[in-house]
């Protein structure tokens, strides 16, 4: 078995194409992500390999967009940022509102930028709705925030749960909707819905568009690290007693004092914090409610993952392989020779 033909890609290759000299177009067609649950080591993946395929980083959070929000969304440290350009960092203040529609917007404008310079774009982060919204399309005239997809994943899936319940919530409300849609599909369950909670609009009346002919053409690559439960587990807790000893609370406090009213405070990591500055957790709590609010997110986003049959599974230790299936797809684009 070799190469890319395991990824279904049967007519392609195995050839070190990345040897000798490069020639690429004006314009790249291909974008990476690099996903994964929180804590799993994707970034880390991702920014090594972005230093040898020439590539950039655009920043996949609901947080880290927001300035001040450092420690609990876990920006990329200064040395890392001087090793390859992030995007998406800091952009925005901490009042500001932050949806699905704005994260396409300026992510799309950030990878045409990178294609156009003849770089690779890497999408990297947790945020699994707006890897999709950016490669499938938005739904018109509908930005859904990411608490509302939250909220509709701790209502059906915070247990062991299924999308059964979730498909029979939707056929009460779009019946088409439910019809055209595998009881499977959680994303496309989890959309549908959200666009009913946001717009009052029936999802079997509405089709995702693409903003521009150069991100309907895309050529994507989509890796997903894969971490056992146990090591997992020991890593979200690692981050988490790092968070608090590096000033967690301090952060939150500052934060809170001066923007009261940003929605990032209710994120995990500053929602407990604020609850514990509030008296209302001890600090054994606090570590411990961030820890298994953690694990719940990490939960959600592995069951993400496997509804979709395009992400490629790797660990730490697949870089070279990655890096050769990179080269054989860019030699196929003809991007490399």
């Amino acid at each position: 078995m070799d190469g890319l033909s395991y990824f279904g890609f049967p007519s392609l290759p195995l050839k070190n194409t990345s040897r000798g000299p490069k020639v690429r177009s004006m314009t790249s067609k291909l974008a990476i992500a690099m996903i994964g649950p929180t804590a799993s080591g994707k970034s880390s993946f991702a920014l090594d390999l972005a230093e040898k395929i020439e590539g950039e980083l655009v920043c996949m959070d609901s947080a880290t967009v927001y300035q001040g929000f450092d420690i609990g969304a876990n920006k990329p440290s200064r040395e890392d940022r001087a090793r390859v350009p992030h995007h998406l960092l800091d952009i925005l203040s901490p009042e500001d509102g932050f949806s699905a529609g704005h994260f396409v917007q300026k992510a799309e404008e950030t990878v045409l930028d990178i294609q156009k310079r003849g770089k690779v774009p890497l999408i990297v982060g947790g945020t699994y709705f707006y890897l999709r919204a950016l490669q499938h399309g938005m739904y018109p005239q509908t930005i859904i925030s990411a608490e509302t997809i939250e909220e509709i994943e701790r209502e059906f899936f915070e247990e062991e749960g299924t999308n059964t319940a979730m498909h029979e919530a939707l056929a009460k409300k779009d019946a088409q909707a439910a019809k055209n849609i595998h009881p499977n599909d959680r994303y496309r369950l989890v959309r549908a819905l959200a666009v009913i909670r946001t717009s009052g609009q029936l999802p079997s009346e509405q089709k995702p568009q693409h903003q521009s002919k150069e991100q309907a053409e895309r050529v994507w690559m989509k890796y997903a690290m894969a971490v056992s439960r146990h090591v997992l587990n020991a890593q979200i807790v690692r981050r988490t007693e790092e968070m608090i000893q590096n000033g967690l609370v301090e952060e939150t406090k500052s934060l809170k004092e001066k923007f009261p009213k940003a929605r990032a405070l209710g994120s995990i990591g500053y929602a407990e914090s604020c609850a514990f500055l509030e008296k209302k957790l001890t600090e054994k709590q606090l570590r411990n409610e961030i820890i298994e609010k953690t694990r719940q997110l990490a939960k959600r986003q592995i069951t993400w993952l496997r509804s979709d049959t395009e992400v490629r599974y790797i660990d730490d230790r697949d870089q070279e392989r990655v890096l050769l299936e990179i080269s054989n797809l860019r030699f196929a684009l003809g991007e490399t020779v």
